[in-house]
């Protein structure tokens, strides 16, 4: 707490900038809808099948684009107008949730039905993640960006606070099938600021890769990786913060159902205590001196994750689950904004695009591994057994790639 600071100077304040601005707050009000959908939507599932198995699969199916399309995303993003892309994007992305809500409202909607719009929604977000991160560079200075990408995470935990609230609010009060309609409508004033108020000025030299180029562009980034051993671990160890460490809130309605034997309502309620504790650990990085070693930063976030996932197994107090909850939600503030800015910091104008797809592709892309992992585990050997593997596996590979190997010379 020694380096927190009470306010930000405006020499080092991002939102200074107007275009910033306009795209925290069409980033807010997309990821809110977003968010009231999520809870929704997994407890519409849950409800569905009452079934952890479902469960991960639900997850995998939904977040496997990410894993398929990232990279591609990545040479788009280098390729075309990324203003003009992240406005297509924000339009299409109204069409799932609505046609969600129209099924859920009618009572027409099945597991496969929710599934598949959860997959086509997940075909955007392969391309709007790492292009929403790649665009903040071309609108803020460099210096900005670590402040600019926190902001960004502050602003996507406080929708991950409200999405929740609000969801389990329309869940006790009203319909699921309204849930689904409010994400439909919280991508139009992103799409409207995008298209008509935010204008890129600052003219980058990227080096635009040509059609027909696949080939030279996923060899070109090898290269570079193979180069910057860095660059290449700070990924692996955000694909395994990711698969044993973030993918485990999947397993929060069992822990909400089967532990505590609550409902909806409280399941939302520990889904806001996430973002509460993410809100705290952005706003830190946001008010606090700079990170001056940003390696070592990720190796103890990754201890303060372990910690909160080995409480959240060991203690059946409901009080202690959301204190858990706020210590996992804490990590996730603290890792990947960090990580997200060590690697664009580092990393070329020409390559960005395709090396922050990649941090995309460990960041979300794991998700489905992960979530399969976590529902098949719970199903065969139990949910406490299931979290004791990932504690072990999450400490093991994070001390190897940002402790051990951050002492030789070439990491």
């Amino acid at each position: 707490m020694k380096n927190f600071r009470l306010s930000l100077s405006l020499e080092d304040n991002p939102l200074k900038i107007k275009d910033f601005r306009f795209f925290i707050i069409g980033h807010f009000v997309s990821f809110t809808g977003s968010w009231i959908q999520n809870t929704a939507q997994i407890w519409l599932v849950y409800e569905l099948t009452w079934s952890a198995l479902y469960l991960g699969i639900f997850n995998f199916l939904s977040s496997f684009p990410t894993i398929i399309f990232t990279f591609v995303s990545g040479i788009l993003i280098d390729l075309f107008d990324r203003r003009k892309l992240l406005s297509l994007i924000a339009f299409f992305s109204i069409f799932p949730p609505l046609i969600l809500g129209i099924l859920t409202q009618f009572k027409l909607v099945t597991f496969w039905q929710v599934t598949f719009l959860a997959f086509l929604s997940g075909c955007l977000s392969a391309l709007d993640v790492p292009l929403r991160q790649v665009f903040i560079s071309e609108i803020v200075p460099m210096k900005f960006l670590t402040k600019a990408l926190s902001f960004q995470a502050l602003s996507f935990n406080t929708a991950r606070i409200l999405g929740p609230f609000f969801a389990g609010l329309i869940i006790s009060y009203g319909s699921l099938y309204q849930c689904f309609y409010i994400n439909a409508l919280s991508f139009i004033p992103f799409f409207i600021f995008l298209t008509f108020f935010i204008k890129t000025t600052k003219q980058k030299e990227i080096k635009k890769i040509e059609k027909g180029e696949i080939k030279r562009s996923y060899k070109e980034v090898y290269e570079f990786l193979k180069r910057e051993k860095k660059i290449l671990n700070v990924i692996i160890s955000t694909a395994n913060f990711t698969i044993f460490g973030a993918t485990a809130i999947i397993l929060l309605p069992i822990i909400v159902h089967k532990i505590h034997g609550k409902g909806g309502k409280e399941f939302a309620f520990l889904s806001s205590i996430l973002g509460l504790g993410a809100i705290f650990g952005a706003t830190l990085v946001i008010f606090g001196k700079p990170i001056s070693d940003k390696i070592k930063h990720l190796f103890k976030t990754t201890i303060i994750l372990s910690l909160g996932l080995l409480g959240l197994n060991l203690i059946k107090n409901w009080y202690f689950t959301l204190f858990f909850c706020f210590i996992i939600g804490f990590s996730f503030a603290n890792f990947f904004p960090v990580a997200n800015s060590y690697l664009q910091e580092n990393t070329p104008d020409h390559l960005r695009g395709r090396i922050i797809s990649l941090f995309t592709l460990a960041f979300l892309g794991m998700h489905p591994i992960g979530s399969f992992i976590a529902g098949f585990l719970a199903n065969k050997i139990g949910l406490h057994s299931t979290l004791s593997l990932y504690v072990i596996f999450l400490l093991f590979f994070n001390i190897y790639f940002l402790y051990l190997k951050s002492k030789s010379s070439k990491f």
